[in-house]
């Protein structure tokens, strides 16, 4: 299950929207006024979560700018008034854990291409992950079994429905069968990490309009839900995102914040770390399952963890 980065919880709603700003979305608008997102974005984000669009607009002109004047007072000066950690320290990515980054290679069992790898951020698209008979039976065997997805609860490190996540879903325990186990050893070998530092395959499939608006899969530090989340295996370092059918339109996983954006393609992956060697995080990896505008999407997700994830 991913980490909703934008959850309007605690928002009170009139006619046009909520009104009124939880804690948590004046954190989420200090710190991307910071990491200088265009505010005409963040609007467009809290708009999708239900806040009025001028509420929107105002609340980000008045939190964003005072943001901005807390990260330009002098350290002394933000020291004296408790605030040493307003300033973010800019991030920066250490090198891709791809196994190779050649246009051709072979990922244990299987050769696969490396359609496109940009670096910090780090985010890669593989062609050819799983083969066309691996993606059906992954599906085949999830049929039946699949349930409503939920999206995290930042304050408890529980899970609700909601209306940000339109998808329905299920896993595999890790080595639960043949094909599992191979899967799991070609994404091993993929990024240089052994099996167990991978949370369980997690299969979802989105219907016509299915959509999961823009999260980060990382538990955002601050949130008291986030020590019940990494107590087990630490923090979310990466995601590897499968394919398992063409999509005839729609469905991209797409990277607001750079504006990059990877097509469903069957078999092909699009992989994306956001965790540096000194436990910093990558916040340009917010991203979103776009919409399905004809046909349905089935993918197959698998998140890496900072240390053996064992349940």
């Amino acid at each position: 299950m991913s980490q909703n980065t934008i959850s309007p919880s605690g928002a009170s709603a009139t006619a046009g929207g909520h009104t009124h700003l939880p804690a948590s979305w004046q954190d989420w608008i200090t710190t991307n006024v910071l990491r200088g997102c265009e505010r005409a974005d963040m609007q467009r984000i809290m708009v999708e979560n239900g806040f009025d669009p001028v509420f929107a607009r105002h609340a980000i002109e008045i939190i964003g700018g005072i943001g901005e004047r807390v990260q330009d007072l002098p350290e002394d000066e933000r020291a004296a008034a408790g605030l040493q950690g307003a300033r973010r320290q800019r991030y920066q990515a250490s090198p891709i854990r791809l196994i190779s980054q050649l246009p051709r290679f072979t990922v244990a069992d299987r050769e696969v291409e490396l359609a496109a790898v940009m670096s910090n951020p780090n985010i890669a698209v593989i062609r050819g992950l799983l083969s066309d008979e691996e993606c059906d039976e992954v599906i085949r065997l999830s049929r039946g079994k699949m349930k409503t997805s939920q999206v995290v609860d930042r304050e408890s490190g529980g899970s609700y429905e909601s209306s940000v996540r339109k998808s329905e879903g299920s896993h595999f325990e890790r080595g639960e069968n043949e094909l599992v186990r191979r899967i799991e050893a070609r994404l091993s070998a993929l990024v240089d990490l052994p099996v167990n530092r991978g949370e369980p395959l997690q299969i979802l499939h989105y219907g016509p309009g299915g959509e999961y608006k823009a999260h980060q899969d990382f538990f955002e530090p601050k949130d008291p839900g986030s020590a019940v989340l990494t107590r087990v295996g630490g923090q979310r370092i990466g995601t590897v995102v499968m394919y398992l059918n063409d999509v005839p339109e729609g469905g991209e996983t797409a990277f607001p914040d750079i504006g990059f954006s990877a097509k469903p393609i069957k078999g092909s992956a699009v992989y994306f770390e956001y965790q540096n060697a000194d436990g910093q995080l990558d916040y340009r990896c917010l991203h979103a399952g776009m919409p399905v505008i004809r046909g349905d999407k089935w993918i197959m997700t698998k998140w890496l963890r900072e240390r053996p994830y064992e349940q």
